[in-house]
Parts: C-alpha cells; sequence; structure tokens
C-alpha cells in the first residue's frame, strides 16, 4: 500500500481527548499505538527525509535508531498500570557499547545513551524536544561534555535557535531565568551546579495542520547539528558541527528558502500556503465530523485497529480513521453500529457520497 504523506497528517482535539481518557488504560494505549503514533512516524519520517537532503547524512547509518512510546506488547497477560498520557517518536542512540566518549560510574561500558531528538504529542498538542535521560549513570566528566561543547559553540547554538524559535530550560532554574539569561551563561550555572539535563524544545497548540508540521520539520532539520555532535562526543570522536551548519545555506526547507545562520533578524522563513492548500487545511481539521472521543478508539478495537475494506493496519504504515457508514449530512446517527475503521486511501475513496457498510461487504 502507499504510505501516508505528511500532507494527510493532522492532530485534533478528537485526538487529545484520547490522551485524556482514564478509564480502560489497555484501550487507551493501544489506540496511542495505532492511532498516534503512526501520524507521528510519518512525520519523523519526513523530517529524517529533509535530513539526509540538507546535509547528505543516513541518519541510521551514524548510530541511530527510533525510539517510541508507548512502546508495550499489546497481547501482554498482565493487567497495564502505566496511564500513557503522551506519544513520542524520534531518533536516539543505537543500544551498542560503542560509546567510547563516555563512562558510567561503575566503570562498565557505555551501551545506551539518553540523548533523543524527536516529536511527542500530548492534550497540549505537539512538540519537537531534544532531551536526555537515562543518564544519571554516567560520570560528571562525560555528563559535561556536551554542554562543554554547547558553550564552545554558544554564538551559533544561540543562533540555531533563534532561527528554529526553539527554547531551552532545566527545571533548576526559574521559568523566568531560563527566558532572561544568555544561553552562554545559562550552561555556565549547568556546569557549575552539576545538573545535566537541559531540554531543548518547540511546541505547537492545537488543530496543528500542514504548515505547522512543516514548520516544526524545519526546525528538526536546523538543530540537527546539534544532536548530531553529542552523538559523536559520545562515541569520543570529533564533531562536523561547523561543516553541517555550513550546508543549513542551501534551499532544503519546506519553504525552499535559503537559510543563513549569519542573518541578524534571525527570523525563519515561514511557508506560505496557497489557497487551495488552505481550504484543504481548513476541511481537515475543521469541517470533517468524526466520532466523539470515546467511541472512537471503542471503533477501532472491535475492529481490531485495521481498515474493514482492505485489512491494512498501523504496522503495515496505515493511517486510520472512524467513518461514518452513513454519513451525518445524510441522517447518520453517533453510534457504534454506524461506524467503521478505515485506512485514510480507503476513508478518500469512499467520501461521503458512499453509505457502504464495509464491514458487511
Amino acid at each position: 500500500m502507499e504510505k501516508a504523506k505528511i500532507e494527510n497528517i493532522t492532530f485534533d482535539e478528537e485526538d487529545a481527548k484520547l490522551i485524556k481518557l482514564r478509564s480502560d488504560l489497555l484501550l487507551k494505549a493501544k489506540a496511542i499505538q495505532y492511532s498516534i503514533l503512526p501520524k507521528l512516524n510519518v512525520v519523523l519520517e519526513e523530517a529524517l527525509s529533509r535530513v539526509r537532503k540538507c546535509y547528505g547524512i543516513e541518519v541510521f547509518k551514524e548510530d541511530s535508531i527510533v525510539t517510541t512510546s508507548p512502546n508495550f506488547r499489546p497481547n501482554r497477560k498482565n493487567e497495564l498500570k502505566v496511564d500513557y498520557t503522551w506519544a513520542i517518536t524520534g531518533i536516539t542512540g543505537t543500544r551498542k557499547p560503542i560509546w567510547n566518549g563516555f563512562k558510567r560510574t561503575d566503570g562498565k561500558p557505555v551501551a545506551i545513551i539518553g540523548y533523543s531528538l524527536g516529536f511527542a504529542f500530548s492534550e497540549n498538542g505537539l512538540d519537537l524536544m531534544f532531551t536526555p535521560s537515562n543518564i544519571d549513570n554516567l560520570t560528571d566528566d562525560s555528563l559535561t561534555k556536551p554542554l562543554v561543547f554547547l558553550r564552545r559553540n554558544s554564538h551559533v547554538v544561540q543562533t540555531i535557535l533563534n532561527i528554529s524559535g526553539i527554547r531551552y530550560r532545566h527545571l533548576y532554574f526559574d521559568e523566568e531565568d531560563n527566558a532572561i539569561i544568555a544561553f552562554d551563561k545559562f550552561v555556565d550555572r549547568l556546569v557549575d551546579a552539576k545538573v545535566y539535563d537541559l531540554d531543548f524544545w518547540r511546541d505547537k497548540k492545537l488543530p496543528i495542520g500542514l504548515d505547522d508540521l512543516n514548520d516544526l520539520i524545519d526546525s528538526f532539520i536546523i538543530f540537527y547539528p546539534i544532536y548530531d555532535s553529542v552523538l559523536r562526543i559520545a562515541k569520543g570522536q570529533k564533531d562536523i558541527f561547523k561543516e553541517l551548519i555550513s550546508k543549513l545555506k542551501i534551499k532544503h526547507l519546506s519553504s525552499n528558502e535559503e537559510v543563513n545562520t549569519e542573518e541578524e533578524n534571525g527570523n525563519q522563513a515561514e511557508h506560505i500556503l496557497t489557497e487551495e492548500e488552505k481550504d484543504l487545511l481548513s476541511q481537515s481539521i475543521d469541517g470533517k465530523k468524526i466520532a466523539k472521543a470515546g467511541i472512537r478508539w471503542q471503533v477501532m478495537e472491535r475492529d481490531d485497529f485495521k481498515c474493514v475494506a482492505c485489512g491494512v493496519s498501523a504496522k503495515d504504515g496505515a493511517i486510520l480513521h472512524v467513518d461514518h457508514i452513513i454519513p451525518r449530512s445524510k441522517g447518520g446517527k453517533d453510534v457504534m453500529d454506524n461506524y467503521q475503521t478505515l485506512c485514510h486511501q480507503c476513508n478518500i475513496g469512499k467520501s461521503n457520497k458512499s453509505q457502504v457498510n464495509l464491514r458487511k461487504e
């Protein structure tokens, strides 16, 4: 089947309602796995494709792997007790003992590093995040190395943040301090205090359409040299930060405009939507009425999280929708028997001109 493209992806309040559900944690987790994560994977695949185009880098040949959450066995026998309030997909270092630039406090080889760059969906919207996690077993000397790199390149890093709209924070300091302290001084504070889990993020509020996704992907591309540098430092290699930054001057972003990290205004070129794109975006977010949150996921579970027309699932790269068999415009009711699970392609092919119950075909 043809995989969904970035133009097919939106996130709306109905997606957020799933995150807010508090009953039947297993159903909720499955729904996030089969409904939200596939859309995030399309966004990540598009981001990595543009990284390849911009920098000439095959990300997975540079010791990165995909990381996702929720990530559990759907056929588990024990009761699921985790209340997932997020869906995350991104890239992180591969799980191999190759991170010779870092040392563990217990002297064992470092096989896992917790630095990741990716996209996270929650009830508040969609975030691009660079986050260190599970780094407590590393020595202070190891954890200081990424901060020293950031401090040494603070002027360029600050420009990258200005262009990409990405912010930085650390819970060790007050939020207002995060906003007003210059980046180099902020890093100095972290080093002095021996706190190392510095977060970078950019958020988008719901509803989220094509222009928002392109904006976040552009920020992903611009920030990628920092992620790449941290991984190379962890491997004990020399970073190629300046080489990668120099390539940001080529045409690669969604707007096809050049990005120059030396521009004084620091403004990122925005993607200008055509009137046709605006109409499509409006229809995809506001014009399409969909199932209420509780019923929506029960329908998908009843249909085994597969398209009832062609049988594809999220594992096949499908984006699943809950469709009215009899459209609202023709008197269809918001009840279980009037819903069916369709993939994006079959849903478009059906349209509201058809009242076929594909579950009975």
